[in-house]
Order: structure tokens, then C-alpha cells, then sequence
């Protein structure tokens, strides 16, 4: 099993469900291969009394750590939860030399929206090289599915992507939609 961590801050709840959903499409085409990929969400985890000394945050870093691939949407914000699940994934991967993978999408405000000052700061951090976590920017979420969909190879997802009409297919199921 591949396991994704999914991190991003409330204002982008409807794009992680949509990810839930493209997973749970990547999932059905892959399971009949005996393989499964598993989205790891904070919303998801049932850490109702945390074990650790640091709480429910200090759970869900430890679940970032054990990922194979986190990924994390901003927008206008970045949260201070955020942010340590991203400082716990990038510790790791130091850690480690290579696991986990760490990707960032930053999906583009709308006009007049604000940037936080915490995303402001991220993205200085990011351009000065102090962080080695390149972002890419996106409007609409399906460019961010095509990206999974290329990143989920090395870890045994040899269906080829193929278009038909207005969807993207893995084997006979379709997982984006493209119209």
C-alpha cells in the first residue's frame, strides 16, 4: 500500500474531497492489480484522545512521517498546523534521503483575495532556497490530478492514463473529468 498524506487549510476543503473522490477512482482501477493507495486527511483520522504528549498535532505529524508522498494545497493561507505537517514531511525526508516525497500546489487567489501573512512568508522561505519545496500553481484541480497520476508510477501505478470524450480512464475507470 502507498500511502498520500493530504494537508491543506479549511478554505480548500471542497478541493481535497475532490481528491478523495479521484483516489477512490485510482483505488477501484488499481485493486483488481492487488494494489491500493490510501489518502491519509486530517478529517479522516479518528484521533479522538491523543496518545502522545503533543496532541492530536503531534498524531498527525507522526502519520505525515510514515507517508510515502504528502502533498499540501495552499491558497491564502497556511496554517500553523499546516505548516509543522510540512516541516515534520520535509524533517523526514532530510531524514531519510528520500522518503517522503513532498509536493506543493498553490492554487491561484481570486482577484482581490488576500494572502496571509504565514503564505507570504512560505513563499519567501521557498524562493530564498531556505526550504527545499517547490510549488507549482494551479486553477483548476484536475491539473493537480494529472500530476498524481504521473508521481503515483514509481510506486506501481503502471495503468496508462487515456483520454476519452471528456474523461481520463485508468483501465475501464474514470477518474477525471475533464468537461
Amino acid at each position: 500500500m502507498t500511502s498520500i498524506f493530504l494537508g491543506s487549510s479549511e478554505e480548500l476543503a471542497a478541493d481535497r474531497r475532490a481528491l478523495g473522490d479521484f483516489m477512490g477512482g485510482v483505488n477501484d482501477a488499481y485493486a483488481p492489480r492487488g494494489r491500493r493507495f490510501s489518502l491519509v486527511e486530517w478529517e479522516r483520522e479518528s484521533i479522538a484522545v491523543a496518545r502522545q504528549e503533543g496532541g492530536k498535532q503531534a498524531e498527525y505529524n507522526e502519520l505525515v512521517r510514515a507517508c510515502d508522498l504528502c502533498l499540501f494545497l495552499f491558497r491564502t493561507r497556511c496554517g500553523e498546523y499546516t505548516m509543522q505537517e510540512v516541516e515534520a514531511a520535509l524533517a523526514e525526508r532530510a531524514r531519510t534521503g528520500a522518503r517522503p516525497e513532498v509536493v506543493t500546489w498553490m492554487r491561484r487567489p481570486r482577484p482581490g483575495e488576500k494572502i496571509s501573512p504565514e503564505l507570504r512568508d512560505l513563499r519567501a522561505r521557498i524562493d530564498a532556497g531556505e526550504l527545499d519545496l517547490p510549488y507549482r500553481t494551479y486553477d483548476d484541480l484536475r491539473v493537480v490530478e494529472l500530476d498524481l497520476l504521473a508521481r503515483l508510477r514509481p510506486y506501481g501505478a503502471d495503468l496508462e492514463p487515456r483520454r476519452v470524450g471528456d474523461f481520463v480512464y485508468l483501465g475501464d475507470e474514470p477518474v477525471i473529468d475533464l468537461g
